[in-house]
């Protein structure tokens, strides 16, 4: 009887254990399948479902940022169970890194360019310390600053040389948002610089405000505690996100001898707030946004809350958010505002204030948005004023401190694709200036997408720049500036000197009166000025004259240079406007290049001439009905001469171009799956152990990952391989030494970013670990060295030793590249080079060997190796004895030049190396511990 009690007790257990385990794992499935049904809600409701589809100039008419790529990004990186992406998490990662040494741990990386080609600038200002005894080099005021919008803060010690190079100042992150500054004009040793840039709809969220009090050398993030309300949601998701992400503007006053400081904080959305949780709505610092002052040196601050700055939204009241500010010749401090995103209030005004607490509005333009002003240094009430109103640009003038203004003419740009009333081309959110000279208040000058001079107070106006020499620009002898101008800093001492930011740039104007016809005025001054942003980067696998890489670029097009230098080089474009994927085949003599959306083009390699237009949709209308996304997914399979490349169109069809590529032509044909006919391919990887036909893996935005045998026949055959815990959009696809060892990364925030198999997918095991959550761009495993892998983030490279484990501990590798968005990683495999490809700071070369991430083991076994620098000759002791030690010394290929044994002890062991100069690691094994150590021989 106990028998059978006991028999039918454990029965019961088990039948509850059983019935608990397959109830928990159907809610877990459960649970997944509803994320995902969330996020593909998320993602076809997403803001930007109907503008991603806009060519440039359609998106100018809407006063919409002209690149595409950073709204798709938006949906890509969202976090599939709120609905919205969380960039401002990163910023906090990025800022722990410049606390660390900058040569943070591992392996060398080392920067190859493009040195001659520079990016979005929206900072520009002299060294206020470089004057006098203190200029270095007898020239006042020649050393300058500038900062890249995800590019960090670099320094010029001569920009008036052309071969002057410029230099990423330490103690920053590398890739921040530069987008104000201010010097004290009490101490010129300290300044700020603010970081977001609001004009870019998210893309470029920043940190606040930084101060350096000793010229720049170091720094430090200044707390300014957020005014306002926390975080505002509607109990589903949050839509007021609160922060201080956006610094618009910075100015720091003198009055009295007190150094009063006044921050702009701005504000930025996704679109404008529905309270809909089917399209949620993430708004950055709304609620915190406003004019903030210190009075204190920026310990203490706070938030001018005037009535006539303040306004209602959703029954919460917000603040206007300032712009641009300007200091009056009698030192009365101007204003001008920026319209809210999320709330679309407080554009078009203009403020004044005597004391810094008090301030009025002088006048306000109905319509108005983005205010940008330049004051008078001597007349107090004389201001110049240029006005978005909707995409276009107006010029006003003011002779009573901006309590009335009037319109004044124009400048009409030579450029006839530019009209006659909007020299912004449409872009006056976006790139817009007004300076007047500091000497003479009748020199004005104004700038959008070139640049313009008045010598009579706006009347008239001379064209003193172009970006392009055609569209009727070639009639004029102004100098090369270009497009997309951003900024304009005159000389200390001498008004008739420059600094100019823009889209490609700094740019150094030698005489600003001679410009208008003197091409040699202006001169390009971005030699190692290296913040390009790239989206994708190839390596050619023969490097027996050198490196040769490519690169699809923003707003750069696509660059490349062939038979590299060690070091930075400069590049030359292979074809303009925006760069995107790219693939060499050298065996073959042809690349692979791309402009945006599914336009593929197929060119002869090494030299880059043009051959064909690859024949998908985009390329056989001229891009009418571009297919694709706007920065667009592809691949090559190098050994059967297919391209892959996604084909969505925009009428929700999905599918996947497959070209042969042909001597003189290319045949394409669309395959697609109902796997995929309404999930957007993300990522692609062709498997390099399938020779016969293509195997393709795509990765979509809908969590699939799915293999197609066959991918460039009749009847390709597809197969989920989809992880049962995959949530995301795919970024990456990488093979391991098998097919059936796969990697996978994802796109997202709030998700497992990194999953492994190595059973062709039959089992996945997730290997984010310790790793922050942010997005994960790429992935590379080490060949050389089974648990090694590398991946590419929003902050730089990460590596771990120990992947195989159940908890990968992940650290970042940046030595000598700096934390900035790495988004792609290619290997050559002939001698395990690694190209990474970065957005915001060009590319850089590394290289995979047999030991560890840390470059030494973990292991100490007490030795001692010395010199380190020698010239071969090197000696070797042991704080213990140890027998029958192995000794093997390798080159950074990973290739063993030197095996020993030797029994070491406290005395020393003498080693001859007859070795090429170089670095070198020196492995020490005893029993099953090792100790490895740099070396370099000279």
């Amino acid at each position: 009887m106990n028998k059978k009690i006991l028999l039918t007790s454990i029965l019961l257990c088990f039948i509850a254990a059983s019935s608990y385990y397959f109830l928990s794992k159907t809610e877990h499935i459960t649970s997944i399948q509803k994320a995902r049904d969330l996020h593909k809600q998320y993602v076809e409701n997403s803001p930007y479902k109907e503008t991603i589809k806009l060519s440039r100039s359609e998106r100018k008419a809407l006063s919409l940022p002209p690149n595409a790529y950073n709204e798709r990004l938006w949906e890509l990186s969202m976090n599939p169970t709120i609905g919205i992406p969380t960039p401002y998490k990163v910023e906090t990662i990025a800022t722990s890194f410049t606390k660390s040494a900058p040569g943070s741990s591992g392996r060398a990386w080392e920067e190859r360019g493009p040195s001659n080609i520079g990016g979005r600038t929206r900072v520009v200002f002299y060294d206020p310390n470089d004057v006098g005894v203190n200029n270095g080099d007898g020239i006042d005021y020649n050393r300058v600053f500038a900062g890249g919008v995800g590019g960090g803060l670099w320094v010029n010690d001569d920009i008036t040389s052309p071969t002057s190079t410029w230099n990423i100042m330490p103690g920053l992150a590398a890739n921040l948002n530069v987008s104000a500054h201010a010097i004290d004009p009490n101490d010129s040793m300290t300044f700020y610089i603010g970081t977001g840039e609001q004009y870019a709809a998210g893309a470029a969220v920043g940190n606040g405000l930084y101060k350096t009090t000793d010229g720049g050398a170091t720094w430090t993030n200044v707390n300014i505690t957020p005014a306002g309300q926390g975080t505002l949601g509607n109990g589903q998701a949050d839509l007021f996100t609160a922060g201080i992400f956006f610094i618009n503007d910075i100015i720091v006053r003198n009055n009295s001898g007190i150094s009063e400081v006044y921050v702009g904080v701005g504000s930025t959305n996704y679109v404008s707030p529905n309270f809909n949780i089917s399209n949620p709505v993430n708004v950055l610092g709304a609620q915190n946004a406003g004019l903030y002052r210190s009075i204190d040196s920026g310990a203490n601050w706070s938030r001018i809350e005037n009535p006539s700055m303040g306004y209602f939204f959703g029954g919460q009241t917000f603040y206007v958010a300032p712009n641009d500010f300007e200091i009056g010749a009698d030192n009365s401090l101007y204003m001008g505002t920026i319209s809210v995103p999320g709330t679309n209030a407080g554009g078009g005004r203009f403020y004044k204030s005597t004391d810094g607490i008090n301030w009025t509005v002088q006048s306000t333009i109905r319509g108005g948005d983005r205010v940008e002003i330049a004051a008078s240094k001597t007349n107090p009430n004389l201001l110049y004023v240029a006005l978005q109103q909707g995409s276009a640009v107006d010029l006003l003038v003011s002779n009573d401190g901006l309590l009335t203004t009037v319109a004044i003419n124009e400048p009409n740009d030579a450029d006839n694709s530019i009209s006659a009333t909007d020299f912004a081309r449409g872009q006056a959110f976006y790139n817009l200036v007004i300076e007047v000279d500091p000497t003479n208040d009748q020199i004005v000058y104004a700038a959008g997408i070139d640049c313009f001079r008045s010598t009579d107070g706006g009347n008239s106006w001379s064209q003193i720049s172009k970006w392009i020499n055609a569209n009727g620009l070639q009639s004029i002898n102004a100098p090369f500036v270009h497009a997309d101008i951003h900024t304009l800093s005159f000389h200390p001492t001498d008004s008739n000197q420059a600094l100019i930011g823009s889209d490609g740039g700094v740019s150094w104007a030698s005489s600003l009166n001679t410009a208008s016809f003197n091409n040699g005025s202006i001169s390009t001054r971005n030699n190692g000025y290296n913040v390009t942003q790239f989206y994708y980067g190839s390596i050619d696998s023969d490097f027996s004259n050198g490196d040769n890489l490519v690169g699809g670029a923003q707003d750069n097009g696509t660059l490349a240079i062939n038979n590299a230098t060690p070091g930075a080089n400069d590049f030359i474009e292979a074809l303009g406007g925006d760069g995107a994927h790219v693939a060499i085949d050298s065996d073959d003599n042809y690349a692979v290049i791309t402009s945006q959306f599914n336009n593929h083009r197929l060119v002869s390699y090494p030299s880059y001439n043009f051959a064909y237009c690859i024949a998908t949709a985009s390329c056989a209308d001229g891009g009418a009905n571009a297919d694709g996304d706007f920065i667009n997914v592809a691949e090559l399979d190098r050994n059967l001469n297919y391209l892959f490349s996604n084909s969505r169109n925009f009428n929700g069809t999905n599918g996947i171009d497959t070209c042969e590529l042909l001597n003189n032509t290319s045949v394409c044909t669309t395959i697609t799956n109902s796997l995929i006919s309404t999930n957007r391919p993300t990522a692609m990887k062709v498997s390099p152990y399938t020779s016969g036909s293509s195997t393709l893996m795509v990765g979509t935005e809908f969590s699939l990952l799915l293999k197609v045998t066959g991918a460039n026949t009749a009847n390709p055959i597809w197969t989920s391989i989809t992880g049962p815990n995959f949530l995301g959009s795919v970024s990456d696809i990488e093979f391991g030494a098998t097919e059936s060892e796969i990697y996978v990364t994802m796109h997202n925030y709030g998700v497992e970013n990194i999953w492994y198999t190595n059973d062709a997918g039959a089992t996945w095991t997730a290997k984010e670990g310790n790793l922050p959550d942010m997005p994960v761009k790429t992935i590379l495993p080490n060949p050389l060295l089974p648990g090694e892998v590398i991946i590419g983030t929003e902050v730089g490279i990460y590596a771990t030793s120990d992947f195989n484990s159940a908890s990968p501990t992940w650290q970042p590798l940046i030595n000598g590249m700096t934390n900035v968005k790495v988004v792609d990683l290619d290997l050559r495999t002939s001698d395990n080079t690694i190209l990474a490809t970065t957005h915001g700071r060009g590319m850089f070369t590394g290289k995979f060997d047999t030991l560890s991430i840390s470059g030494v083991d973990k292991t100490d076994l007490g030795i001692n190796i010395y010199p380190t620098v020698s010239n071969g000759n090197i000696y070797i002791t042991s704080s213990e004895d140890l027998v029958n030690t192995n000794i093997e010394i390798y080159n950074l290929s990973g290739q063993k030049v030197f095996i020993s044994k030797s029994n070491l002890s406290t005395t020393e062991t003498a080693l001859q190396l007859d070795l090429k100069s170089g670095f070198y690691l020196v492995k020490i094994s005893s029993n099953s511990n090792t100790q490895t150590e740099k070396i370099i021989i000279e």
